[in-house]
């Protein structure tokens, strides 16, 4: 029996006050998870650096023991005749390493501490941060030998990585002759031209090696970075939290390579207006090291409920009331020209980052092209035809003019990427589509090309003059750069994805047909409320795209919950029936008894 039911059908026909009609709502994007996690520290943002802080302390006051332990195991070691420093300098180290072991364990357990807390409002859990540290803090050796283990692995990738790079370098310098290289600065101009752009070759060809080596090595660390997370929250070994955390991301590695790139890149800012600070700037590293460690650990939080939401069924709970976390996203309500308001929600500084990084990567790659091609034409051809015409000819000023011509094509053609596909994808470039969001004017209707160009025009002073753009899109409630302002626009979600998926199409047995009918007498099914319907709902939608391991897991926990509410004792509860079909049954009565 198949039934087509619309996404909204739920909740407002089978009870009120349900806050969303998806509880599949924690599909985030990359963009999205780092948004919610800077509004949910924002919330008390103040306990968490406090917190945060109290984690450097303990640092530093470990640091301090340590020293002084050293200290001690000097004197030990000179008082029963060791006099080689060598010799001292490991006996000091066996003094020190407890205690800073202590101190880097003790970080890590109140990062765990941190994400923790912004789990808890994700899942609507109420635990006191009291409570959790005396739950995580015995556990202090625990999350050490994971951060060992973290890094270990690390370490180990690094210097694979390196002994290829390494092979690779070795076989192209060896099969460079030193006459050659010495050649190379008295060749004839055309000679000297083929070279050239055979240098020049090889030099972006090896970028591309390095990059693709960094983005490899950023592959893991985001693959393998929630392991203190996982210590805090399912209670396992560090190897465990280490092969738990590989498996979390399995479907999702480069959602979470997306994760770590924009927060890297969110650290440029803060870290770079440092350096104008001259002798201050320690202490300003200081302090962002301290605001940023809550934030990442919020980052870490968000991402694991993501995975676990989209993979393992997390929310799909009878006993939870689970949060959207998209709820966290600021809004705006926008008046069209026709007076239609409209709410939507603003893209936000993890998702414009997202973008921005993608769509100066792919700017970038053209610029390059465009010179490397360019080079080409006028090397090979350009050149040599000049060179041949005329006698006369001054290759010193035709050059000065194709380098002002090539830079002011270069100018034109960073400005029109932005202002063509603005323009023509309505307010969204290949960067915001992967982002899923875009650009709007104030009154919510698609930009044209006076936004756009206006845009593009400041982009440069809201990146390169102080971050001024990243500022404002921090501290503004519309979160609108320089350029926005100037040209009366906003960026937002694309609320045009998953548009078209109106409806859920649901293949239920006749037996759960047959059972919702009995079901229907049952004075139980009552006690069913609306926020646990969707969740029914959803889960059945949504079934088949968990991972295979928990599917049948989610279905049982379902079940089991099920029989709770409607009495063990019931029949046909009490019978011997599969999970899925009784699942399916109580969906069923549910919306009979509602069209009755």
């Amino acid at each position: 029996m198949a039934e087509n039911i619309p996404n909204d059908a739920g909740g407002a026909a089978y009870g009120q006050g349900f806050t969303s009609s998806h509880r599949i709502h924690s599909v985030l994007t990359a963009g999205n998870v780092v948004t919610v996690a800077i509004q949910l520290f924002r919330e008390k943002s103040d306990d968490y650096i406090t917190t945060s802080l109290q984690s450097y302390l303990w640092l530093f006051l470990t640091g301090l023991g340590a020293s002084f332990c050293a200290g001690i195991g000097s004197v030990i070691g000179q008082t029963i005749g060791l006099s080689n420093w060598t010799e001292l300098g490991i006996l000091s180290l066996l003094f020190t390493l407890p205690l800073l072991a202590f101190g880097r364990g003790r970080k890590t357990a109140i990062g765990g501490v941190l994400s923790q807390l912004v789990f808890n409002k994700l899942v609507s859990r109420s635990e006191t941060k009291e409570d959790i540290q005396k739950r995580l803090f015995p556990r202090i050796w625990t999350f050490f030998r994971g951060e060992v283990l973290f890094w270990l692995a690390l370490a180990g990738i690094y210097f694979v990585l390196a002994f290829i790079l390494g092979l690779i370098l070795r076989v192209f310098f060896s099969s460079i002759r030193d006459p050659d290289f010495f050649d190379f600065f008295t060749l004839s101009e055309q000679d000297f031209s083929s070279v050239l752009l055979t240098l020049i070759t090889v030099i972006v060809l090896f970028l591309l090696l390095y990059i693709g080596l960094f983005l490899f090595f950023s592959y893991f660390i985001a693959r393998l970075w929630l392991f203190d997370v996982v210590i805090a929250f399912e209670n396992v070994s560090a190897r465990e939290a280490i092969r738990r955390s590989w498996q979390l991301t399995q479907r999702q590695g480069w959602q979470s390579l997306s994760v770590v790139i924009i927060c890297g890149l969110l650290l440029i800012p803060p870290f770079s207006m440092s350096m104008f600070l001259s002798i201050f700037s320690v202490f300003a590293i200081l302090f962002i090291m301290i605001a940023a460690f809550p934030v990442y650990q919020a980052i870490k939080a968000v991402i694991y409920y993501d995975l676990r939401s989209r993979n393992e069924g997390l929310t799909f709970d009878l006993d939870i009331t689970a949060t959207n976390p998209q709820n966290h996203l600021r809004r705006v309500m926008l008046q069209t020209p026709e007076s239609i308001e409209l709410d939507l929600a603003l893209g936000g500084i993890g998702s414009r980052t997202l973008a921005w990084a993608i769509d100066q990567l792919l700017l970038w790659v053209g610029i390059c092209l465009f010179w490397y091609f360019g080079s080409i034409l006028y090397l090979s051809i350009l050149l040599p035809v000049l060179t041949n015409a005329s006698a006369a000819f001054d290759q010193g000023e035709l050059n000065q003019w194709i380098e002002a011509i090539a830079t002011f094509l270069t100018f034109v053609l960073s400005n029109c990427y932005f202002i063509a596909f603005e323009t023509l994808w309505q307010g969204q470039t290949p960067g915001k589509r992967i982002a899923k969001i875009r650009v709007v004017r104030d009154t919510g209707q698609p930009v044209g090309i006076k936004e756009s160009s206006i845009r593009s025009l400041l982009n440069s002073i809201d990146v390169f003059f102080f971050f001024v753009g990243v500022i404002l899109i921090t501290v503004t409630q519309s979160e609108k750069r320089l350029g926005d302002l100037v040209a009366g626009t906003l960026v937002v979600q694309d609320q045009q994805q998953g548009a078209n998926e109106t409806q859920q199409l649901f293949d239920f047995s006749p037996i759960s047909s047959q059972l919702a009918t009995e079901l229907v007498t049952n004075p139980q099914l009552k006690t069913i409320t609306p926020d646990q319907f969707l969740t029914l709902r959803d889960f059945l939608g949504y079934r088949s795209q968990l991972v295979s391991r928990m599917r049948s897991q989610v279905t049982t926990k379902l079940a089991d919950q099920i029989r709770t509410l409607l009495g063990q004792n019931n029949q046909p509860l009490a019978l011997g029936l599969d999970d899925l079909e009784l699942v399916e049954a109580t969906y069923l009565a549910c919306q009979q008894a509602n069209q009755s």
